[in-house]
């Protein structure tokens, strides 16, 4: 059997992980179906809201977890 040797890197700082490129892209998709000059069906249209305000919501839980993370550190 062949054992893998190869390490796994943190991600560089200029690069996006592949989390935040699809994190990106669903927020994208989902503001060019909300704001689509087209008639689009209202399913479509209340999906792309829903992944709207989860992406949203997502986006304020991480950035309250990394601002504690920086409060800790800064009282230690």
């Amino acid at each position: 059997m062949k054992e893998t040797t190869k390490t796994v890197e943190l991600p560089e700082a200029g690069k996006p992980t592949l989390y935040e490129r699809i994190k990106e892209t669903l927020a994208v998709a989902s503001q060019f179906i909300i704001a689509a000059p087209l008639k689009l069906p209202p399913k479509v249209v209340a999906v792309a809201k829903y992944v709207a305000l989860a992406l949203g919501v997502l986006e304020a839980v991480e950035s309250g977890l990394t601002k504690d993370d920086d409060d800790a550190v800064g009282s230690e």
